[in-house]
């Protein structure tokens, strides 16, 4: 899985990853999001080249979700529709920011 980290702004933070968040990338994907979030209030995270998420990878949404609860906010965006369909089959939708 590639990840992209990038600024948006002096606390915001933008993450694009291709691929899928299962069992073997959704570690990787969640240790480099969280070890980049000292000062950071805004997280967007780009779903267009994820396309399958697994139940580790939502436990990772949720552990961000709840530490940027904390500190500001969390958008996912371009959300693909069988990733989107995980999202609202188990009831993410209901509490993260999707666009």
């Amino acid at each position: 899985m590639e990840i992209v980290l990038r600024k948006i702004n002096e606390a915001g933070l933008y993450v694009k990853a291709s691929g899928k968040l299962d069992i073997d990338s959704s570690a990787e994907y969640g240790m480099k999001i969280k070890d980049s979030l000292d000062d950071i209030n805004e997280l967007v995270l780009d779903f267009s080249d994820i396309t399958y998420i697994a139940s580790i990878g939502l436990r990772i949404l949720l552990e961000l979700y709840q530490q940027m609860s904390k500190q500001g906010s969390i958008k996912l965006i371009n959300v693909q529709e069988p990733v989107m369909n995980v999202l609202k089959m188990t009831g993410f939708n209901k509490f993260l920011s999707i666009s």
